[in-house]
């Protein structure tokens, strides 16, 4: 008997054909990433190890052994919709009708089936591209540059990849230790304003911890407020509140990619393993709409260009050169109500009568702050500053924005930091 069957799943459709004892797979994508997919031995969680396995088994050994995999698979999740639609169409394969998982592209539908359909593709494609098209074992993001010794764990959503990635501190550099499936707002990212059903784009920190027993069934098992809007959104005239981390209801093992209002979803089970590295008032959360990766001689090298600049503006403040000092500063920026005018003119008055100045930066985190099309690359910097000099000293904790002006990295932004 042969036997055709259509995986949607990735950015064009995997061909899988079973014919007799001879089973071939064909893809658009390149070799080497059919070859990921198909060798991957660590899995998020035991439905991705499904959803891969079958693509793996139905190449090597046909369908029956297939559909045992995620028979084993529904049976602990039974509330998973994709499963049982991808099980739907192996049924439909084995009685020898050729037929696509999670639906035909191009075959008309009703609508609300049609956008179902689409929806599931949609889950199938960015859970099996974390096996596809994964970011290198030893890639990390610029997103995160250094961490501060009391972030233990911080957290990086790529919306683009509808995933969550967890990253350990090891002595200021992320180690990624987890990654996760996750639903954001149905109108995608860059949120603006209050009930824009958007995901916000920025650099944030969970608050606290929302017990199960306070929240709806809705809400799964818990739920992590993020401080959206923060400083930089207010600042921007962004509005909107209730942005959280948080489960699904009881009786849905998944929402699609793009389904809530604005929060970030994970699955129950996924919420549950990810509470273990969040601690509120602590953890940050990095949310982007596309993170980029990089090996690690790169990232180490991008690290160190965005430091020297760090250094090189303590150096120059110590110095006493105002105009060396006052050069690291934007035609742009802005503190406390100051422009760059008010702002220097103050600093020169200030530094008049000082005969020495010593900065001591310590507790320092770097992260990439997610921007716009069109928007140049920018820097948050939160850091403890030990200020003394021969007419005063001080202590706080200082916050930056630094921009990519003209090839060079410029402070835009520079206050306390709550």
């Amino acid at each position: 008997m042969h036997v055709s069957v259509t995986l949607c799943v990735s950015v064009a459709c995997t061909n899988v054909t079973a014919q007799a004892a001879t089973n071939v797979v064909s893809t658009s994508a390149t070799a080497s990433a059919a070859a990921n997919i198909l060798t991957a031995t660590t899995y998020s969680n035991e439905i991705e190890r499904a959803m891969v396995r079958t693509l793996e088994i139905l190449s090597e050994g046909g369908l029956k052994p297939a559909m045992k995999e995620l028979d084993a698979a529904l049976l602990k999740n039974p509330n998973f919709r994709l499963g049982h639609m991808m099980r739907g169409d192996l049924l439909m394969a084995k009685s020898g009708i050729a037929v696509a998982l999670t639906g035909e592209p191009g075959v008309k539908q009703p609508a609300d089936t049609a956008t179902h359909i689409a929806n599931m593709r949609h889950e199938a494609q960015v859970r099996l591209n974390r096996y596809f098209d994964a970011p290198a074992a030893n890639a990390l993001p610029t997103a995160m540059l250094q961490l501060a010794p009391q972030h233990e764990h911080a957290l990086l959503i790529d919306m683009s990849r509808s995933r969550i990635y967890v990253f350990k501190n090891v002595e200021g550099k992320p180690q990624r230790v987890a990654d996760f499936y996750a639903t954001i707002g149905k109108r995608g990212m860059k949120k603006e304003r209050e009930g824009d059903q958007k995901t916000p784009i920025g650099v944030y920190h969970v608050t606290s911890t929302v017990a199960k027993e306070k929240l709806t069934d809705f809400y799964g098992p818990g739920a992590f407020p993020i401080n959206f809007p923060n400083d930089v959104d207010k600042r921007l005239g962004r509005t909107g509140s209730g942005i959280w981390i948080h489960g699904t209801p009881s009786d849905t093992y998944s929402r699609p990619p793009w389904a809530s209002d604005g929060c970030v979803v994970l699955t129950n089970d996924d919420f549950v393993r990810l509470s273990q590295y969040i601690v509120p008032g602590l953890t940050p959360v990095i949310i982007s709409p596309a993170v980029e990766w990089q090996p690690l001689p790169e990232w180490s090298a991008f690290n160190g260009a965005f430091d020297g600049y760090l250094n090189q503006w303590q150096r120059d403040w110590e110095s006493l050169n105002m105009e060396k000092y006052l050069s690291h500063y934007s035609v742009k920026f802005d503190a406390e109500g100051k422009d760059i005018n008010e702002w220097t003119s103050h600093k020169r008055r200030v530094n008049a009568n000082k005969n020495f100045v010593k900065v001591e930066i310590s507790n320092l985190s770097v992260f990439e702050y997610a921007t716009v099309a069109n928007q140049a690359p920018m820097m948050m910097v939160t850091f403890d500053q030990l200020y003394k000099s021969s007419n005063n000293s001080s202590k706080m904790k200082k916050r930056q924005f630094w921009q990519r002006e003209d090839g060079k990295w410029k402070i835009v932004f520079e206050g306390a930091a709550s």
